[in-house]
């Protein structure tokens, strides 16, 4: 019945991508392509929009110095969200009405892109690539979704299962964020527990703006809890696990892609010593001297000139995929359409991450371009691949 339903729901999609044809060479001139994004540059996790969005600049900067696609140069029109679903609204507004964009790239946030992807997809304009890894931003499946990311559900679930069977435990708990991206964390939560048929002891949500953990980390004690699975952000994730460890609560605590961030490996003078991600990437060595490490190397010379900043694993996902993107309108030839553009997205195979991370595969039943996690660790102040390969 499920299988039917979504075949009905995929061939619902696809008429109704069919009935917006007429609009899909929108954004392109004779000799440009339109870009939109609406990124955070200035919110609460622009740590992750501002190098998400420079790593695609240059990836497209690239492009356009050698010629563009076709004879097109790319036009990058980013917009700051400021990760806050009204104004990321307003200027998703802008993008699609105004400047008419061809396509949606690295849109942030998992509330902002499931308010405006109706919208887009009604005016026949994709979703590629957004900066969250929510399973909403591939499925249900849809011509015009198009994923990087495992989704943080499926991260939180393999992470589980991995410290199940490594460490034999059968307690565990979590906390995480009462937001969307909070809950899918939490159903994956759920999802693994259940399999595994482990007993859940302790699960806590917190809001954003939660500093105070001291009460949580009593509750952990009490729990018998045998690890602990979070799903937060940055401030959130410091101030949780020092009060824990401050604390002498020992246990493993697990996050996933969202905490593996210099801020975090850098962060209180050490005390994020153990602290463990599972994610699909990993934090390349980016100063290798190495000949093999000769093209990453120059490539963050190059970036942090042109920003002045280093070049984390958020700016290299942000080139990664606006690759990705480029590479799909290339193959598509200068007769450029929406729809020869997702059908070549649908035929890359096997892409080789030229920062270590993950084999991108995607195709006409499968958005999502990762098939693996990467267990990381805060070891002497820096992320360290602890594990490859994850089943999730």
């Amino acid at each position: 019945m499920k299988n039917k339903m979504r075949k009905c729901f995929i061939a619902i999609a696809i008429f109704s991508y069919c009935l917006v044809g007429h609009v899909a060479e929108r954004g392109i001139t004779e000799d440009k392509i339109f870009v939109g994004q609406v990124s955070d540059l200035s919110g609460a996790t622009a740590f992750w929009g501002v190098p998400y969005t420079n790593g695609g600049r240059v990836r497209i900067d690239e492009v356009n110095a050698a010629g563009g696609i076709h004879g097109r140069k790319i036009e990058f029109i980013v917009e700051d969200g400021q990760y806050q679903v009204p104004i990321s609204i307003k200027a998703a507004n802008k993008l699609l009405n105004r400047d008419k964009v061809f396509v949606m790239y690295g849109n942030i946030g998992t509330p902002a892109n499931n308010a405006n992807m109706p919208r887009q997809f009604r005016m026949g304009v994709p979703n590629l690539f957004p900066m969250s890894a929510a399973a909403t931003m591939y499925e249900p499946l849809h011509p015009m979704k198009f994923s990087y990311f495992v989704s943080y559900g499926d991260q939180i679930s393999g992470a589980v299962r991995y410290f199940s069977k490594k460490l034999g435990i059968k307690k565990v708990c979590m906390q995480t964020q009462a937001t969307d991206y909070g809950y899918e964390s939490e159903l994956g939560y759920e999802r693994a527990v259940e399999a595994l048929g482990l007993e859940s002891v302790y699960l806590g949500r917190h809001k954003v703006t939660e500093t105070d953990f001291v009460g949580t980390v009593t509750r952990l004690r009490n729990s018998a809890c045998e690890a602990l699975f979070i799903g937060t952000l940055i401030t959130d994730t410091i101030q949780l696990y020092t009060t824990a460890r401050e604390a002498g609560w020992d246990k493993p605590i697990v996050g996933n892609i969202v905490p593996l961030h210099p801020l975090i490996s850098a962060a209180a003078d050490g005390g994020m010593e153990g602290l463990y991600s599972a994610g699909t990437d990993v934090m390349t060595d980016l100063t290798d001297e190495t000949d093999e490490g000769k093209w990453r190397r120059e490539w963050h010379e190059k970036y942090r000139e042109r920003f002045g900043s280093e070049a984390n694993i958020q700016g290299q996902i942000g080139y990664v995929t606006a690759d990705l993107m480029i590479r799909a309108m290339e193959a598509a030839g200068r007769d450029l359409t929406v729809q020869k553009m997702l059908t070549e997205l649908e035929k890359i195979k096997d892409y080789e991450h030229p920062f270590d991370g993950p084999t991108l595969s995607f195709g006409p039943e499968k958005h999502w371009g990762s098939d693996a996690l990467t267990l990381s660790q805060v070891i002497d102040g820096t992320w360290t691949v602890v594990e490859k390969n994850l089943p999730y």
